[in-house]
């Protein structure tokens, strides 16, 4: 149970520091909270497109995968395609 409450407060964490530099960045690197008045009344647009936590995980997967391909030949990528494929993993 801690576990679970340690992955959902780090998230929230995260969630919440990408909003509020998407929102500074929209307002020109400061919050300007007339601007944030008007965005929660919906007079003007949100800033940016808005990302899940499915979004976000599949993002850290992408990186780490990345990062795991390089040292790797052409040749060993597709022998661990293949791999995954027989073993009933995610079709790619």
């Amino acid at each position: 149970m801690a576990g679970l409450l340690f992955v959902y407060t780090r998230t929230s964490i995260k969630a919440a520091k990408r909003n509020a530099q998407q929102h500074r960045e929209a307002d020109g690197g400061q919050i300007s909270w007339r601007n944030e008045t008007l965005r929660r009344h919906g007079a003007i647009d949100t800033p940016g497109d808005k990302g899940t936590v499915r979004e976000l995980v599949g993002k850290a997967k992408e990186e780490v995968a990345i990062t795991v391909d390089k040292g790797k030949t052409e040749e060993e990528k597709i022998k661990a395609r293949r791999g995954k494929r027989k073993e009933g993993g995610d079709e790619l």
